[in-house]
């Protein structure tokens, strides 16, 4: 018995010797895993710093194409078009703002993207409450009342955005490509129209 109590305290020696052994490579390389993964990240951040910058850019860009051409020729550019473009730029300082918060995720691109949404949708609104205000009729009730319909439907898009950043990412997916295919049935519809009137 006494014998066995000597053979085991080596047998334990060996084996906390082999987990110094083993565990501190282990370590290191879980220290060197996390540098790596900050600087993943930091890269990760600055890019979308610099590519939500660049689509800043384009915007002001095609914005000031657009208001010259209205400058050398006034009203070759309809303003609603103008408007869009001026929200298209908001939106995109929106978007540099939240890349460069520490912050950033992409449900608080969902609110930014449907707050300029809800925006939109509201001028829109007030243009036609305008537009029959001045000659009733001029705007008629089914368009009054998709228009209703749509903002109804962008301030459900917010509230929606809002309440993704507590969901799964799966959800924030699933909330994407809804929205992507919202803008497909829509892009379908101009296209029908288009073809309708040639």
């Amino acid at each position: 018995m006494y014998n066995r109590r000597w053979i085991f305290v080596p047998v334990l020696v060996a084996c906390g010797w082999l987990s110094v052994q083993i565990g501190a490579p282990l370590q290191a390389e879980q220290k060197d895993d996390a540098p790596a993964s900050e600087d993943a990240s930091g890269a990760e951040k600055t890019l979308d710093v610099r590519y939500a910058k660049a689509y800043l850019r384009l915007m002001e860009a095609t914005l000031d194409k657009y208001q010259q051409t209205n400058r050398l020729q006034p009203n070759t550019i309809r303003r609603g078009v103008i408007q869009a473009i001026q929200e298209n730029v908001r939106d995109a300082q929106e978007r540099v703002t939240l890349a460069e918060g520490d912050n950033t995720s992409d449900a608080a691109l969902y609110v930014s993207s449907a707050e300029a949404d809800l925006r939109a949708v509201q001028e829109s609104i007030r243009k036609a409450d305008t537009a029959n205000a001045q000659r009733p009729g001029t705007i008629g009730k089914q368009e009054v009342e998709r228009l209703q319909a749509d903002l109804e439907l962008a301030k459900m898009r917010v509230e929606k955005a809002k309440h993704l950043a507590s969901e799964s990412p799966l959800s924030n997916v699933r909330y994407e490509i809804e929205q992507l295919r919202e803008d497909v049935r829509e892009l379908r519809l101009i296209v029908a129209l288009l073809r309708d009137r040639n």
